[in-house]
């Protein structure tokens, strides 16, 4: 028998809260490639910070995946983690584009 809220569910929401993972949402992703060979993808939080970051064909993630991603400092994030590079912030996305990503 398992101990009261030790559930995978709970553990993770839990670790979610404490703001050392944020939740970013993959709002686009590009067709082609750069010159790397890497894909473009944009991630939204829900409260509307984005970043570009570049994935190549193993890392690279569907529209409409959602990461949890390492809080590192202040403002840092761990992409890396995710075999994602060259991460790039871009200005925080307005309402109506933080609601279209994450319906």
């Amino acid at each position: 028998m398992t101990a009261p809220n030790s559930s995978p569910l709970f553990l993770y929401i839990t670790f979610m809260k404490t703001n050392r993972i944020k939740a970013f949402k993959v709002g686009s992703v590009s067709s082609n490639t750069n010159s790397f060979g890497l894909y473009g993808m944009i991630l939204v939080g829900r409260d509307g910070e984005a970043w570009q970051v570049g994935a190549n064909s193993i890392n690279v993630r569907r529209k409409g995946t959602v990461l949890g991603i390492s809080v590192v400092g202040r403002h840092g994030r761990d992409f890396a983690h995710c075999g994602f590079e060259i991460p790039e912030k871009l200005p925080t996305a307005p309402p109506g584009v933080v609601d279209e990503v994450w319906a």
